[in-house]
């Protein structure tokens, strides 16, 4: 049964109030779409089946669920739908992805809480390849940093989203003289001391005259949900609820130009027009590429698209579309990962889908999030990391053996677990080397010692940590 925007957003906003969820059979088995470990007992992880793999692109999947089963939280999946890293948090975890801070890569997301009409309250959280985090990302001025974007520049500063309501005259409209309208910010912050070094306020700059949006209270407009930098240095903004990318002057703040809104400054070819949008990005071919949510029902299918602009004469043309082949649309949410290889990778947001295309269009990965979870955005990146913290090991003892489990949340590295044991603590030797085996790797162990810990291994088999003895 298709379900509408604000019951997805209801839906989403109940999402983040963190649900306790029973507890399920102990070991790596899925029940009920959860994933649960001996290791990490109070894990109730949202689970993924992978339906096709076809040569995929080198990396892990970036991915955060909403709604469905499970906790909430950011996760890195391998290409098999196993997990790599969880963390689970409070409030809503939402567009979660690896990015470069300071030179170093780093992985970063929103943490907050949602309202029922999709708009956030937060800050970005940033973490390095220990997984320790090293630095939140809070907007200025006294808002707060809403869901919806969190970019960081080569500048190492951070390009985030506000929402702000405001009484607007809506009489232009048929709407009231004065009603709560929300006003979309864009600022600009410096990460290292919070200093806020450029503002934009749609309102300023965009008419609700462009707005496709019914007129509710508050009246959401324009409806900011990516921003990204073009090859200039000037900003790429995208508004859902005026079906508009905007390019803006990065220090006056002045509109350069329009793409697909009522005042759109470019005509627009067969198969340009799209609906709803999210994820705008800008490339160094000059081509701009964003997810087409498209009217949420079969007349418009969500997909990805990439659009050839021509200055010289105002003209916007379809460049490539990727469709998923089973006809998807899309209520809300979504992008599109144009990668460097020419492969696209396509988090389909209400849909609980995420594809990776070849650059021809076939489908090299196709997945689906178990329970119907939706998800904000999905990306691939490689990442290294090794945590700061120690593997983690449980121990069933049967008779005078044992069932020994291994995991190390987030290792990259970790290829074998080797079992070390004795009669003291301090006197361990090693029983028994295992390939590693998804997440959570059991080792049955014959004539188990007193004392046994686990330590994990790389493809060589050198050592990189050890687990506590138990």
């Amino acid at each position: 049964m298709k379900r509408t925007r604000r019951e997805f957003l209801t839906a989403a906003a109940g999402a983040g109030l963190g649900l306790a969820f029973p507890h399920l059979a102990a070991g790596t088995e899925q029940v009920a779409d959860v994933a649960t470990f001996v290791t990490e007992p109070s894990f109730r992880v949202p689970t993924l089946s992978v339906l096709k793999l076809a040569n995929p692109s080198a990396g892990a999947l970036f991915v955060t669920t909403l709604t469905g089963p499970g906790q909430r939280g950011p996760m890195i999946l391998d290409n098999a739908g196993k997990l790599v890293w969880f963390k689970k948090t409070k409030n809503v975890a939402i567009n979660f992805r690896r990015q470069i801070y300071k030179g170093r890569p780093v992985l970063t997301w929103w943490e907050g809480t949602i309202s029922d009409i999709g708009t956030g309250e937060g800050e970005g959280v940033i973490v390095d390849s220990t997984y320790k985090e090293i630095a939140r990302v809070r907007a200025g001025n006294g808002f707060a940093a809403d869901v919806h974007e969190l970019l960081i520049t080569p500048e190492n500063t951070a390009l985030i989203t506000i929402y702000n309501s405001k009484t607007v005259d809506l009489t232009a409209l048929g709407g009231p003289a004065a009603h709560p309208t929300f006003d979309s910010i864009v600022q600009e912050i410096d990460i290292a001391t919070g200093k806020v070094l450029f503002e934009w306020h749609s309102l300023d700059h965009v008419g609700i005259e462009d707005s496709w949006s019914p007129i509710l209270s508050p009246f959401d407009y324009f409806h900011i949900n990516s921003i990204d930098v073009d090859l200039d240095g000037n900003l790429l903004v995208s508004a859902r609820n005026t079906w508009g990318v905007y390019k803006l002057d990065r220090k006056s703040g002045a509109v350069i130009w329009r793409l697909g809104s009522k005042s759109t400054d470019f005509e627009l070819g067969p198969g340009v027009q799209f609906m709803y949008q999210h994820d705008a990005r800008a490339h160094p071919d000059g081509t701009i590429t964003l997810y087409d949510d498209g009217a949420g029902d079969a007349s418009h299918q969500s997909r990805a698209i990439r659009i050839g602009l021509s200055m010289a004469d105002r003209r916007a043309v379809l460049l490539q579309e990727f469709l998923h082949p089973n006809p998807i649309t899309a209520v809300a949410m979504g992008n599109a990962q144009f990668l460097s290889n020419g492969n696209v990778v396509v988090g389909w947001g209400t849909a609980p889908f995420v594809t990776e295309f070849g650059p021809l269009g076939d489908v090299r990965f196709d997945a689906t999030f178990d329970g119907d979870a939706w998800n904000y955005r999905a990306f691939r990146n490689t990442w290294t990391a090794k945590p700061a913290h120690p593997p983690s090991i449980a121990v069933k003892r049967r008779g005078t053996g044992a069932a020994v489990y291994a995991s190390f949340n987030g290792s990259t590295e970790t290829a074998y677990w080797s079992v070390l044991g004795g009669a003291a603590r301090n006197a361990l030797k090693p029983l028994a080397v295992t390939k590693r085996n998804g997440f959570e790797t059991a080792i049955s162990v014959r004539n188990a010692p007193t004392h046994i810990a686990v330590r994990a291994l790389d493809a060589h088999k050198r050592p990189i940590a050890t687990s506590r003895v138990v």
